[in-house]
């Protein structure tokens, strides 16, 4: 049984995530721009892979949280949703400077652009620590865990490939400050609205 709400919660956190100007995105952009929109493909394609080895490795982590027992997995929920509050809040605080931040990572991009993507998708080390307090917050999404962590990986798959696209070819035409600022601020909070929201939800199994 899928709960519907849950896996849309699910798909617009993604989307608001990944919508938001960061390191593997600027560096994607920068790829397009240079190179061509292929280039830009090949670098997702690199930074997916990368994503795919810390959601793996999150996972992981979870399972072995979720075998002590069902109230370990709610501390992880509710802590992971802590580090949530920070990540949001320091996506509404941060401004973008695309066209500074491009010419900055520009020497980033080689002629070997999946392997430019794999290196800066695996080389952040915070990236694990999102993964880690976001996947638990969706695992109830069915009522198999194995099944929800595929489901949760196939949409991953889907929503990095479908979005970090869009974001190549757009902003590789149109480098606007304004537009990429407004993205990032309306993720943020609605982000940060889901955050509260999961945060009260785990705060009432754990505390009431």
């Amino acid at each position: 049984m899928v709960n519907y709400s849950l896996l849309t919660a699910y798909l617009l956190a993604i989307v608001l995530f990944l919508g938001t100007p960061g390191p593997v995105t600027i560096l994607v952009i920068s790829a397009s721009v240079k190179s061509g929109f292929r280039a830009g493909l090949a670098t997702i394609a690199g930074t997916n892979i990368a994503s795919l080895i810390l959601i793996a490795l999150s996972f992981i982590i979870i399972q072995g949280v979720f075998a002590v027992s069902e109230t370990a997995m709610l501390w992880l929920t509710f802590f992971g949703t802590l580090y949530l509050f920070y990540f949001s809040i320091s996506i509404i605080r941060d401004k973008i400077d695309l066209q500074q931040t491009l010419q900055q990572n520009s020497k980033r991009v080689s002629k070997n652009h999946f392997k430019d993507g794999f290196l800066i998708g695996i080389s952040n080390p915070k990236d694990i620590l999102f993964f880690i307090a976001f996947f638990p917050i969706f695992l109830a999404v069915t009522s198999d865990t194995y099944v929800s962590m595929i489901t949760l990986t196939l949409v991953w798959i889907v929503l990095d490939y479908s979005i970090l696209s869009i974001y190549a070819f757009i902003f590789s035409k149109v480098s606007n400050n304004r537009a990429a600022n407004i993205i990032s601020k309306l993720s943020g909070i609605i982000l940060l609205l889901i955050t509260i929201y999961v945060f009260y939800e785990t705060s009432k199994r754990l505390f009431f």
